[in-house]
């Protein structure tokens, strides 16, 4: 799946890191009445003190290049990745209207130029309960600069 913007050739302008990422994930989730929107640009929970914040995104998750750990946006086990522990519990994406990325191990996707790493950010729509009911992840080439989605706005549920 690839709704973004693509990328061209020339390398991404350096400290520009997020830049529109933030506000392409946060436009693909639809909040309902009573629900919020919550984004967060994402960083390796063992490597960020290191400064990595790149991930390769293959077998439907995103991995960090520095310690191939993921980030868990197919069960949400891992409150380190998300904003708060309140707001996290363990699901499982739902097949909605979007289809869902390959679970595949060789699956892995590219930018339209070729590259294979990215800066991360996810946005979760929220409950009243601020449970998660919806999740977007966005991808900003770390080489181009080109802005993709990887998951559009799929529907959670607990998986417990």
């Amino acid at each position: 799946m690839d709704h973004g913007l693509g990328c061209g050739t020339a390398p991404a302008e350096e400290g520009a890191e997020y830049d529109g990422l933030m506000s392409l994930v946060e436009g693909t989730v639809r909040a309902e009445t009573g629900e919020r929107v919550v984004a967060v640009s994402v960083a390796c929970r063992l490597c960020d003190s290191d400064g990595v914040d790149e991930f390769e995104v293959w077998a439907g998750d995103c991995y960090c290049v520095g310690c191939l750990i993921a980030i868990g946006v197919w069960d949400g086990v891992d409150p380190a990745t998300f904003p708060s522990p309140t707001r996290v519990f363990p699901w499982r994406l739902v097949p909605s209207m979007t289809p869902l990325p390959s679970l595949s191990s060789g699956d892995y996707f590219r930018c339209s130029a070729g590259s294979m790493v990215f800066q991360v950010a996810v946005a979760m729509v929220l409950g009243q309960d601020d449970a998660v009911r919806r999740i977007s992840v966005g991808l900003k080439c770390s080489d181009h600069g080109g802005l993709h989605i990887y998951i559009d706005n799929a529907h959670v549920e607990p998986s417990e």
